[in-house]
């Protein structure tokens, strides 16, 4: 019996729909009742796509951040740590920057390995928070926000498991949503790049330079001041 499996006959229903198999009265190939058991027994949700892998896409918060947000379905997070001990945190929302613990009553953390146990469930017990100052930095899970389950550091490298430090070896992270929320959540990557660039081209106006921070930061540097007709190309 697969970990998969597992973990999507584990899952509340909004993370795991799994194929319909067809019936061996109704099936083309003339399954007996033995194998149509095994092929249901081995479905997983053929819905789940990949939105981040650190092996690909390479570890930290920024990456992180990039490759989730604006992603609206429920989501699936794969935390493996040195030892082989892997975890996983499904988030029934949209992943959001907050100074506050968020997250539905689907809200579920489990350990994988080495034993497949579900650790926490329910509301308000996500916490993301990555730029917010005066208010702790990283990824925590858990209700009690005094002694998080898991807590992860602002560089995403370092985990802690009930105040227990690993180093934080991979991270993955899968949509559960329908194919439109991968959609929209492209549509806006696209949006963002075009924005970025825009934003590239725009020249600057000279009163605009005047109270630009780039300009404070080049004469901090040593450059010579420019002044308010030129600024620089």
């Amino acid at each position: 019996m697969s970990m998969s499996w597992l973990l999507a006959g584990a899952l509340p229903p909004l993370y795991s729909r799994p194929q319909r198999a067809n019936s061996p009265s109704n099936s083309g190939v003339g399954l007996s009742s033995q194998a149509f058991l095994m092929k249901l027994l081995c479905a997983v949700p053929s819905h789940w796509i990949s939105l981040y892998d650190s092996e690909e896409n390479g570890i930290g918060s920024n990456r992180f951040l990039h490759h989730v947000l604006a992603y609206k379905g429920a989501t699936l997070c794969l935390l493996k740590v040195d030892g082989g001990s892997i975890f996983c945190i499904g988030s029934p929302n949209e992943w959001k920057e907050s100074h506050l613990y968020w997250g539905g009553e689907d809200a579920i953390l489990f350990q994988i390995l080495p034993t497949f146990r579900m650790l926490e469930r329910g509301s308000k017990s996500l916490y993301l928070n990555l730029s917010i100052r005066g208010y702790p930095q990283g990824l925590r899970v858990g209700k009690d926000p005094r002694e998080p389950i898991i807590s992860i550091n602002s560089g995403f490298d370092k985990l802690e498991y009930r105040k227990i430090p690993y180093s934080l070896d991979r991270v993955e992270v899968w949509g559960c949503g329908d194919q439109a929320s991968r959609d929209a959540q492209l549509d806006v990557k696209k949006w963002e790049v075009k924005e970025a660039e825009r934003q590239r081209n725009v020249k600057l106006s000279a009163a605009d330079w005047l109270d630009h921070p780039d300009r404070y930061l080049l004469e901090l540097a040593g450059r010579p001041q420019y002044n308010n007709q030129n600024p620089p190309l």
